[in-house]
């Protein structure tokens, strides 16, 4: 059976790189969040415009989840880095081309591309990070990740306030940036020789649990998205706020996001996958209980510590109770599943949720999406016991 290099092995260069790659996943969605009303204006000519806007968001999501399965399977046959060069080429072209797009159907449709490459990107670099270090080691280093990306994230949801004072257009130049990193990720990332890790136990007995781990992912983002497709909406619309104003909550729940995610594998001494989701869920419908009660942006920043923390946990936690699970030589096809739930529930939240936003508002969508969170957080402390135990 053949090993990998352990953490101690990786250069700083491989890090780095594994950091931008997911990054990069991030920046996929919110470069363009403050951009969406503005652009239901520019093309108010197009008939469900508002509704139609929302999809520039989710629509990528909607391609991920349809081709993530499929990139997980072609990450495990030819190996990871040819599929992972792919995705960062079609990223690159596909997002930034709508700065100079000026039909916005030929714009969804860009959209649907730089899907694509997010696809390929996701599974191949997660992939890495299951081949590149063991469990221990890998949630030191998820943590790590996970407050960088965080960080990172702030910068790309200010930029993209900044750029959409500007026009409209102007937050797309954001998806040029990994161009600058791209001989750094070139040099540094290598095609792994290892095909199994020492695994627990579970490996052996993974079906249902993998299933939960899907519907979890993909229920949480149906939630988690709320915030980029109906929150400017609220912002613009209804408090009367800015494009730059949306900018500034989504990133300090993005700093609070970051600075827990760093804590994460500190956490995870002394909790289970399972009581980390509760924590996870409290934290979501807190939130969310306070931006259904707001009259002022600035009331907003009270829902940011809370949003942040739920966030920070979510996609660690359920990144690393996946690879808890699977042996290497099926984690390509675990994580592009994995990876299909997440972006499946981004896609179908503006569409599932939009009944209620019709029948209640934008707010008491947020009332009612929190009471939900607060149930399914109950219910987790109440029948813990159910779940994957404490790894």
């Amino acid at each position: 059976m053949m090993t990998s290099v352990p953490l101690e092995g990786k250069t700083t260069s491989v890090k780095i790189s594994l950091v931008i790659l997911a990054a990069m996943g991030i920046m996929s969605g919110i470069a363009i969040v403050a951009s969406l009303p503005l652009i239901s204006l520019t093309f108010s000519d197009v008939e469900h415009i508002d509704f139609l806007s929302k999809l520039l968001l989710t629509l990528p999501s909607f391609v991920i989840a349809l081709l993530a399965p499929i990139s997980g399977i072609i990450v495990d046959k030819i190996g990871r880095l040819k599929p992972l060069y792919f995705g960062v080429t079609l990223f690159v072209i596909a997002g930034s081309s709508g700065f100079y797009i000026e039909n916005f159907y030929l714009l969804l449709l860009r959209r649907a591309l730089l899907g694509v490459g997010v696809a390929f990107i996701m599974t191949a670099s997660m992939a890495l990070i299951g081949d590149y270090f063991e469990e221990k080691e890998r949630h030191q280093f998820i943590s790590l990740q996970g407050m960088v990306v965080g960080l990172s994230g702030i910068v790309f949801i200010l930029s993209g306030g900044f750029l959409a004072e500007i026009a409209w257009n102007f937050p797309f130049l954001i998806y040029l940036l990994p161009l600058l990193f791209l001989p750094l990720i070139l040099k540094s990332l290598y095609e792994p020789e290892v095909v199994s890790h020492k695994e627990t136990s579970e490996v052996q007995t993974t079906p249902t649990k993998l299933f939960l781990v899907y519907f979890i992912g993909f229920f949480s983002m149906l939630l988690f998205y709320m915030l980029p497709t109906q929150l400017p909406y609220l912002v613009i619309e209804e408090l009367g706020g800015s494009p730059s104003e949306i900018s500034y909550f989504i990133a300090t729940a993005m700093f609070v996001n970051a600075m827990v995610a760093k804590q994460y594998h500190h956490l995870k001494k002394r909790f289970s996958y399972a009581q980390i989701f509760m924590i996870t869920y409290f934290s979501f419908g807190i939130g969310l209980l306070i931006i259904s009660q707001v009259s002022l942006v600035v009331q907003l920043f009270g829902a940011s510590l809370f949003m942040g923390i739920g966030f920070g946990l979510v996609i660690v936690n359920i990144n690393m109770w996946l690879l808890s699970l699977v042996e290497p030589t099926r984690r390509g096809r675990a994580i592009g599943m994995l990876t299909s739930s997440f972006f499946l529930g981004q896609f179908l939240s503006p569409i599932l949720l939009q009944p209620i936003v019709s029948a209640v508002g934008i707010q008491g969508l947020f009332f009612v999406i929190s009471l939900l969170s607060f149930v399914i957080a109950i219910g987790l402390l109440i029948k813990t016991k159910y779940f994957v135990s404490k790894a």
